[in-house]
């Protein structure tokens, strides 16, 4: 049965009344601290893992070495030459902070010291390596971390809607975004992303025809938009990926917030962590970007379960490089709530990387509806926001002075929210030439590139006043906390954590008053 939109928004009221009056009976300090009692938390949590056996030491590998910061040309020519004695096939970046290799397993294996496995954990299989990467020191003391190590796949936060839904059927179209989050008034200033370039860190392919759909029927210009295969054009099977909705959503949300930025999308062809390792290392050797979007991730309790931590420490190392350049960095926080991977457990408390990551700002996700003018009726905490605080990195200085944090001492997720419920989800263009072609899609995966794109219109505006790029992006969106450039969510929750007045472990510091926002950081 169709349920009319209009008979839908009455429920929703009524469903918005009970939770405001549910929250009301809840303790309403914005700086308590949850009770995490009979609660698991991430700590000595593993998976089960079934050895399949070795790798083909023929077959084809590609990995990076992430140097560390200060790192100078004759000391990465080190690193090179070493790497070419087991018949690599290796280039260095102009900056010297990353090295690119290829070649065998077998290679790779015996200039990282290290052995690869075949392994299966539930439903996931993958390769790994059978111990920690182990190279001379003489060449370690040069290396913040690598992608030796292939590890599982990582997570896509979408989820979308064909059937019954809050919003429109086709899900909301940019104008209803730009009412919702006060956008016009930028538009009306003559600022739409022009000169501003977004980076999307993404898998698998996409077709153009799919974006270009959606460009026509909501009338945007043509944005510039780049595809880069990063680690070739195949996966691991030989195959060529098809489409996939990530990426398409990706680049949608942000043309469709900043209509004139240049996307550039970055494609690896397996998914794998270590493939991100060195899509952030391609990122940073191109350079030029204004921000950039990832709506992929792991929990912080899968690495450690699955012996990959490694991978974490690259990534966090290659982020470390593109976030030195003023880079704005964005990533979805997740969307199952407070609660971890259920691959692993259930009822425990988890975050995701790189939402995690100091250097990035997490994204969050609310519910909200329209009114008949298509302003904001009401908004609140998507139950599935990712939220809650990092066991692996600590708190950041623009963070610590925020009241309201569930952890004085790790990094809290998210930071900032904006629509992700996928029942009052974004209109997404995705495999067109099958009904319908327009549909709504939601997660955070939908809320990072919008923030992105956002983005773009806060680094046109600063250029049009004469200022360069925020040297801290984080640290600028926490100094508006508590001013009219956010709207503060108080309602709802993500499992475990409340909303509440200020910053929260659902929706961060709020979600945007974008004429506000773009103003306030000019």
């Amino acid at each position: 049965m169709v349920i009319p939109r209009t008979w839908r928004r009455c429920l929703d009221l009524i469903c918005c009344f009970i939770v405001i009056a549910l929250a009301s009976g809840a303790p309403s300090r914005g700086d308590a601290v949850i009770d995490s009692r009979s609660v698991q938390q991430k700590g000595g949590l593993s998976a089960i893992v079934q050895r399949l056996g070795s790798v083909d030491a023929t077959a084809h590998r590609e990995f990076t070495i992430v140097l560390k910061a200060g790192t100078n040309g004759a000391e990465a020519a080190a690193v090179a030459t070493y790497l070419r004695r087991f018949g690599l096939f290796v280039t260095i970046t102009p900056d010297d902070r990353f090295i690119h290799a290829s070649g065998s397993y077998a290679a790779a294996g015996a200039a990282a010291g290290v052995n690869f496995e075949r392994v299966r954990s539930g439903t996931e299989t993958f390769v790994r390596t059978t111990g920690p990467v182990q190279f001379p020191y003489a060449i370690a003391r040069y290396i913040a971390g690598s992608s030796v190590n292939p590890g599982v796949k990582v997570h896509s936060f979408i989820v979308n809607r064909k059937g019954v839904i809050a919003g429109p059927q086709t899900g909301y179209s940019p104008a209803d975004f730009a009412n919702i989050y006060d956008i016009n008034p930028v538009y009306r200033s003559g600022i739409d992303g022009q000169g501003a370039t977004i980076d999307i860190a993404a898998c698998f392919n996409v077709n153009v025809s799919d974006i270009t759909y959606f460009q026509s029927h909501y009338q945007l210009p043509g944005a510039s938009l780049h595809i880069v295969h990063v680690d070739g054009t195949t996966d691991q099977s030989g195959l060529i990926p098809p489409p996939d909705i990530e990426p398409t959503i990706d680049v949608e949300r942000v043309i469709a917030t900043a209509p004139r930025a240049s996307v550039n999308l970055y494609l690896v062809p397996d998914c794998l962590v270590s493939q991100f390792v060195d899509i952030f290392a391609k990122i940073d050797a191109d350079g030029g970007e204004t921000a950039l979007s990832d709506s992929y991730g792991l929990g912080e309790a899968d690495y450690a379960a699955f012996d990959i931590s490694d991978l974490m420490e690259a990534q966090h190392a290659a982020l470390q490089c593109i976030a030195s350049h003023d880079v704005a960095l964005f990533a979805a926080s997740g969307d199952n709530g407070s609660w971890g991977d259920p691959f692993l457990a259930t009822d425990f408390l988890d975050v995701n990387y790189p939402a995690s990551d100091p250097y990035v700002i997490a994204v969050g996700g609310t519910t909200v509806e329209q009114t008949s003018l298509g302003t904001r009726l009401f908004e609140y905490a998507w139950g599935g926001s990712g939220g809650g605080y990092s066991n692996d990195f600590t708190i950041p200085s623009w963070q610590a002075v925020t009241p309201g944090v569930a952890s004085g001492q790790f990094k809290n997720v998210p930071d900032v929210a904006i629509d992700g419920d996928p029942d009052t989800g974004a209109a997404v263009a995705f495999d067109v030439s099958l009904p319908p072609p327009l549909f709504p899609a939601g997660g955070t995966s939908a809320a990072s590139p919008t923030w992105a794109g956002l983005w773009a219109l806060v680094d046109e505006s600063r250029r049009l006043h004469g200022h360069g790029k925020l040297s801290s992006a984080p640290a600028a969106l926490y100094h508006l906390r508590g001013t009219a450039a956010f709207y503060d969510i108080t309602v709802g929750d993500n499992g475990y954590y409340p909303a509440h007045v200020g910053y929260d472990n659902v929706t961060g510091v709020g979600v945007p008053d974008a004429a506000k926002l773009v103003t306030a950081l000019q």
